[in-house]
Formats: structure tokens, sequence, C-alpha cells
């Protein structure tokens, strides 16, 4: 016997919600914005000529930043260390991890009464649907294989271990999977 909530239930019941219009809405422009400063994008200035303008510092700030995002990764993927960088893979997974900072961000900047909403016969916050409209999206019955993106997983994982925010939301105890006691961010 199948569950009562599958996957094409909640995601018709998020769709309705104003919640998760705007995450999906500014998950993307934040997704597709942090392309601009990833791994790769780094590397050109803003009329898309190859430019080496970041210093020392920069760099070594930049990777200790990406190193942290990429041991989230291995940990909620629980693989052994990739021995080889992979711009195209990390890149992706600083646009996740931005994309959803940055909805997050403009969400929880809105007025309470637009950004207050529940599920009817249910007592889920409003910040708790937020993150759960964030994971909707990778629900899948596999991964589809693709070189440059994460598991499906840890697509939604990670990004959500990393925010404060989503452990307060859940109630998620120190040190526990979802609230490691390292954090990555990198905008601060």
């Amino acid at each position: 016997m199948r569950p009562f909530f599958e996957r094409w239930l909640v995601t018709a019941l998020l769709i309705r919600l104003r919640i998760s219009c705007y995450h999906m809405a500014e998950q993307i422009v934040g997704h597709e914005m942090m392309h601009a400063y990833d791994v790769r994008g780094i590397e050109y200035d803003e009329e898309a000529a190859k430019w080496f303008w970041r210093s020392a510092a920069f760099m070594r700030e930049y990777t200790k930043r990406t190193l942290c995002l990429r041991r989230s990764h291995r940990a909620a993927e629980r693989q052994k260390a990739r021995s080889y960088v992979d711009h195209a893979m990390d890149s992706e997974n600083m646009a996740d991890f931005v994309g959803v900072r940055t909805a997050y961000k403009a969400f929880s900047a809105l007025p309470e009464r637009k950004r207050t909403q529940t599920l009817v016969g249910t007592n889920i916050t409003s910040e708790r649907l937020f993150f759960i409209a964030h994971c909707v999206k990778w629900c899948a019955e596999r991964n589809a294989p693709e070189p440059y993106y994460s598991p499906f997983r840890s697509r939604c994982m990670v990004p959500l271990m990393n925010m404060p925010e989503f452990s307060d939301a859940f109630g998620c105890a120190a040190g526990e999977n979802m609230n490691p006691p390292e954090k990555c961010d990198f905008w601060q």
C-alpha cells in the first residue's frame, strides 16, 4: 500500500502556497546569479573577458569556503573524498547553496502577514514550509546520472544543514546530521 502523502500530493499542496512560488523564483535567481561568482565565473570580468582580478588573500578565503561546502556534500553523501578538483560540480553546489540562502533572506524580509501561511489541517510553520518547498523539487525515485551535479538528496540537505535558520525551525540539536558543528557560509 502506498503512503497517503505521495510526492505529487505534497507538491500540489505546496504549489498553492505563495511560500512555494516565492521560494522557487528567488532560489532560481540566486542560483543563476551565483554562477557569476562560482569557481568558473570568477575567472572573467563584466565583459566576459578572461581576467585574473582576484588577490591571493581572496583566493585563500574562497578556496576555504569552497572546500567547506565540499566536505558538507561528502558528509551528506557518505562518500570518500575525491582526490581531484571538480570545478563544474563545485560551481553547481555553490549555486544551490547561495540560491536557497538568497531565497530565505528574501522570504524572511517579507512582512509577516505575507510570510505566514499554513497547509490546511496542519500546524506546520511558514519557516518549515519554506524549507520543505526547497526539498520537494529534489524528490525522485532515483538520481538521474548527471556528472556535474551532486545527488538530489545532498542538493536538498547540504544547503539546509548549513543554515542555522533550518536548525531553529526544526529544532535540530547541535551536532546532529542536519545541524553540524561546522557550518559553511559564502557571504557574511
